[in-house]
């Protein structure tokens, strides 16, 4: 019998002569058709593979802020082209332009008075000029001359005459037996955190500043004397985030004596809790969230927060829009639905903002409006739940299984829709993460906690950080009461 692969079509076949070589042939044709089906077969699974992965790599290639959980410093930004033609004119301010001009300090807070006079004689006649009243005050700001200040501390002895006893001074409470002051304790913790400065950074700039004597160990030590001088301020920080009726909580990647690890940030409109963890679970949520009946708790859909109530919990909708977003740019049915959900945030948004600044109450026009909303993006995440999309579906899937976590704003005016107040707080430390890849130690951990909850609250609620972190520094090295933050 002839096999498939001896039968050449570009050439014309020999006829058959006997019946037995037409059913040879007969046999041979069909076998070949089905090995070609079969390896069409094969060939149609490949292509549907490499269509998925192509899919799949196109949408990761898109993936960006917008559609994504991806920080905005990650997108790739194309530059747009001007299309306004250049004017020709010079850059900087144009002719009419209303200049921003300094004020002058009043001349009693004036730190030196230089008189400028005007020649001892005229050019032209050779006589003495007469000063007139006519003067114009030209003011010069200097940074001063920096250098630290040492002062020493000489612990005198003394003895009885009588019994012949000893005894001998002590330096005062704030200053004890550490060699640095705390005006330097306060700077270094704000160098090491606010201005998000490594240790040898710091050290650097004080050495080239102020010519300071001083090693990586000291700044070590420094924010650990630091840390604990504000310990009892960080737990008062959460005491009143307990307290609070809205909270919104948010987390990150942190890493940990080189291992993954996770910071926690909690805040509201006054105060900003940060914390530090190994872990990422639902027990820490619980933990940090304490008690939550009677308040409310903004976050993302991340599964450690499924614990809470729908009506304790508010879904965060900017991450609900990238999701929106996301499902958009797909082909097909999945698109289409993207589109559709897209359509419906901006409406349900549109009547938020709306509410918001009309104080009509909840009235029965209002109540009705609010309803066809809803069900409208409800009919839609519906749709999408039963989508062919793997993926759309189950992200919708997701979504409705929150219920009526996603509809508080809309009854509470206090609540806000969005968890963006969390998001604007950890992201400094989001920032500092990238210069100082984690912290290595326990006790390096509990630093940066209870100054980023610090410095962030103090911001919050427009406080000098400096100035109250040197007076919380110096009541704790004399034994007396913290300060509150309230």
């Amino acid at each position: 019998m002839l096999s498939p692969m001896e039968l050449d079509f570009e050439k014309p076949a020999p006829k058959p002569e006997t019946l037995e070589e037409c059913h040879l042939v007969v046999e041979a044709l069909w076998e070949f058709c089905r090995a070609l089906k079969q390896e069409v077969t094969v060939l149609k699974q490949e292509v549907a593979l490499l269509r998925k992965e192509n899919v799949d790599l196109k949408e990761r290639l898109n993936s960006n802020s917008n559609n994504s959980s991806k920080p905005p410093s990650s997108d790739f930004k194309k530059k747009k082209k001007k299309n306004t033609k250049a004017t020709g004119r010079k850059p900087g301010g144009q002719l009419g332009h209303t200049g921003a001009f300094r004020k002058l300090v009043p001349i009693e807070q004036v730190d030196h008075i230089v008189a400028c006079p005007p020649p001892d004689k005229c050019e032209v006649c050779d006589e003495p000029l007469a000063l007139s009243h006519e003067m114009v005050r030209h003011q010069v700001y200097e940074i001063p001359l920096p250098h630290y200040e040492i002062t020493e501390y000489q612990i005198l002895h003394g003895y009885c005459r009588c019994c012949q006893k000893t005894y001998s001074g002590e330096t005062p409470l704030e200053v004890g037996k550490r060699g640095f002051g705390t005006r330097v304790h306060a700077a270094i913790a704000l160098l090491t955190s606010k201005f998000k400065l490594s240790k040898r950074q710091a050290l650097g700039l004080l050495k080239d500043f102020f010519q300071m004597p001083i090693c990586v160990g000291s700044v070590s030590n420094i924010e650990h004397r630091v840390s604990q001088s504000i310990s009892s301020c960080h737990e008062q920080i959460k005491d009143h985030l307990d307290k609070s009726t809205v909270t919104h909580i948010d987390e990150t990647g942190f890493k940990q004596s080189n291992r993954s690890g996770w910071a926690w940030m909690l805040a509201n409109k006054d105060f900003s809790f940060l914390h530090l963890d190994s872990s990422r679970g639902k027990k820490i949520a619980k933990k940090l969230i304490g008690n939550f009946i009677g308040r409310i708790i903004i976050s993302d859909r991340y599964p450690a927060y499924h614990f809470l109530p729908s009506s304790c919990h508010q879904v965060c909708w900017a991450h609900l829009k990238r999701d929106f977003q996301k499902i958009s740019e797909r082909s097909g049915i999945a698109g289409i639905i993207g589109r559709r959900l897209l359509k419906n945030y901006g409406r349900v948004f549109a009547f938020w903002k709306s509410s918001l600044q009309q104080d009509s109450g909840d009235n029965k026009h209002t109540r009705k409006k609010r309803s066809r909303l809803k069900n409208a993006l409800i009919k839609d995440l519906h749709f999408g739940a039963m989508c062919s999309h793997l993926a759309t579906a189950r992200t919708c899937r997701n979504i409705l299984a929150v219920g009526e976590s996603l509809w508080l704003f809309l009854n509470n005016r206090e609540v806000p829709a969005t968890n963006n107040l969390a998001e604007r707080q950890i992201r400094p430390l989001v920032i500092a993460k990238k210069l100082s890849f984690g912290v290595k130690s326990e006790r390096g951990a509990r630093f940066i906690e209870r100054i980023y909850s610090l410095v962030l609250t103090c911001q919050q609620q427009n406080k000098d950080v400096l100035s109250w972190l040197q007076n919380s520094i110096t009541q704790y090295f004399t034994g007396n009461p913290i300060p509150l933050l309230t």
